[in-house]
């Protein structure tokens, strides 16, 4: 059972702050956010950790959060472009990530500072968010949920959790899949 170290209530009672031992896509020492104002418990995050720590085994997710990021950062790689000179410094930030997904590499390594973001489960489903820094949207961070074996978005941190409706998740770089 994965051990939670450091969890301490914010001021509001909103949320509880901790971190964990990742074993999976961000290796080592994680932060962690538990949404206790919604009814989150400390045994829901045990459930989010032990199924994120085994996503490394799961192939099929693996693709989804690198198919997601992938629809995100050129989506966003081009925006920051076409807004011209107003955000020209974003844009020549990002060719080093852009070189690095042309040669390959995969996006997520280009994200940092993660947190397991824990929100109260549903019975017999497993539901949380990776949010994390990210070059490409430096503003709103870069949020992956995951409901179940499914990643159901991947995009700008805006408050999202894993129980949605599919309209809740709506990007429009997911248009292109439409056409």
């Amino acid at each position: 059972m994965p051990t939670i170290r450091d969890l301490k209530i914010d001021e509001y009672n909103l949320f509880a702050h901790g971190k964990f031992d990742s074993q999976s896509l961000f290796q080592g020492e994680m932060n962690l956010s538990i949404s206790i104002d919604n009814g989150a418990t400390e045994e829901d995050a045990i459930k989010c950790i032990e199924h994120y720590n085994g996503l490394l085994c799961n192939l099929e997710i693996c693709n989804q959060i690198q198919k997601g990021l992938e629809k995100f950062f050129l989506y966003m790689y081009h925006e920051w472009i076409d807004f011209g000179d107003i955000y020209d410094n974003i844009a020549k930030s990002l060719e080093p990530v852009m070189d690095g997904y042309k040669s390959g590499k995969q996006l997520i390594k280009y994200l940092y500072n993660p947190t397991l973001c824990v929100f109260p489960q549903l019975k017999n489903e497993i539901g949380y968010g990776l949010e994390c820094e990210c070059p490409w949207e430096p503003e709103h961070q870069c949020l992956i949920l995951i409901r179940n074996d499914k990643v159901v978005y991947v995009g700008p941190s805006e408050g999202n959790d894993p129980w949605g409706d599919e309209d809740d998740y709506y990007c429009i770089w997911n248009d292109e899949d439409e056409e």
